[in-house]
């Protein structure tokens, strides 16, 4: 494993509310160049790997009744958790998504007259069937889905909400508040993190806003971590190319990274957990990176060398069990066949 956990975290996980994850979209402006970068933080290691999915899978939404079904049109190079869970990934069309922890969302009890979808799918339905984030958003009534939760780890809901955006800079997040459907569309709605609802979020940004000049509120919560990365990007320079880009993106990202301390030092009333990987996107030359946090990894995936098409395989490289040596620089010929994972 990447992070050993102790006994005693794992006795506390019960009393967990896991709030996790920061996520951020930079324009660089000169070249109209698109940059996401995302952070996952989490009491426990996630036992990550990185799939290639071509298009042309046959899904469905991994519940017993009335599941979902879809066939991917795009292909895409995702990230999981424990291979139980799409947690993150690029599809070829350069849409983006992240899955982050939200711990009030409620999906509503489970009715069957309309199509479940797994949360370990929830992303990956949208990074297979749409190019855009408008073509999302002209779906989303319509298709009235239902998520359906199951537990991930022991003690810990399996809940949160989703970040897409796309090669122009649009956004969408979506929520599930007392199993209603709650969006923010816009190109302005560049960060998320965790609790509270987004709309909570935007009023404490709006209130902390006229004073980011002379302070910014310091700790690792998920409230604080909105303000100051909304204050980084507001405050990022343009950039003019695609290293410039993934370094300002990545530096915001870092900025807002939870570092180790002590168990005796955590919080467990506030949640904050230590972050243990980051990744970033180029929508415009279509790149992907992987950051641990925990290890000396640092590696990237050029989409333009890897078969996304409908005769393309379903590969994997699977990050926990690979020494690190082996985790560096350009991933080209280190990924294996495979079979795609049954999803939580």
């Amino acid at each position: 494993m990447l992070f050993a956990v102790s006994y005693l975290v794992w006795a506390f996980l019960p009393l967990l509310r896991v709030n996790a994850c920061s996520r951020v979209t930079y324009h660089a402006v000169t070249d109209d160049r698109i940059t996401i970068g995302r952070s996952m933080d989490f009491v426990a290691s996630t036992n990550s790997s990185i799939y290639i999915f071509p298009a042309g899978l046959e899904r469905n939404g991994s519940v017993e009744a009335n599941p979902l079904e879809w066939t991917s049109k795009y292909g895409s190079i995702v990230t999981t958790m424990y291979d139980s869970v799409t947690i993150d990934g690029m599809n070829s069309a350069g849409l983006t998504g992240s899955v982050l922890y939200l711990g009030p969302s409620d999906y509503g009890a489970r009715n069957t007259s309309r199509p479940g979808l797994a949360i370990g799918v929830w992303l990956q339905y949208y990074l297979d069937t749409y190019d855009t984030v408008a073509s999302a958003v002209a779906d989303l009534e319509t298709l009235n889905l239902q998520v359906v939760t199951a537990p991930l780890v022991p003690g810990v809901s399996s809940v949160g909400h989703i970040s897409l955006s796309d090669k122009s800079g649009d956004n969408l997040i979506i929520e599930y508040n007392n199993g209603q459907l709650v969006t923010h569309h816009g190109a302005e709605y560049q960060v998320m993190t965790n609790d509270p609802f987004y709309d909570e979020q935007l009023a404490i940004w709006q209130y902390w806003q006229p004073m980011t000049n002379y302070s910014l509120p310091g700790t690792g919560t998920p409230a604080d971590r909105f303000v100051r990365l909304a204050y980084y990007n507001q405050m990022s320079p343009e950039s003019p190319d695609l290293m410039t880009s993934v370094a300002t993106t990545a530096a915001m990202i870092r900025a807002v990274s939870v570092p180790f301390v002590p168990e005796s030092l955590i919080n467990k009333e506030l949640d904050v957990w230590p972050t243990l990987w980051r990744v970033y996107y180029d929508t415009k030359d279509m790149v992907m990176w992987y950051e641990s946090a925990v290890t000396p990894i640092a590696i990237y995936m050029d989409f333009g060398d890897y078969n996304l098409s409908n005769n393309g395989t379903v590969q994997r490289l699977g990050l926990a069990e690979t020494s690190w040596e082996n985790l560096y620089g350009d991933m080209k010929g280190k990924f294996a066949d495979a079979n795609v994972f049954k999803p939580i």
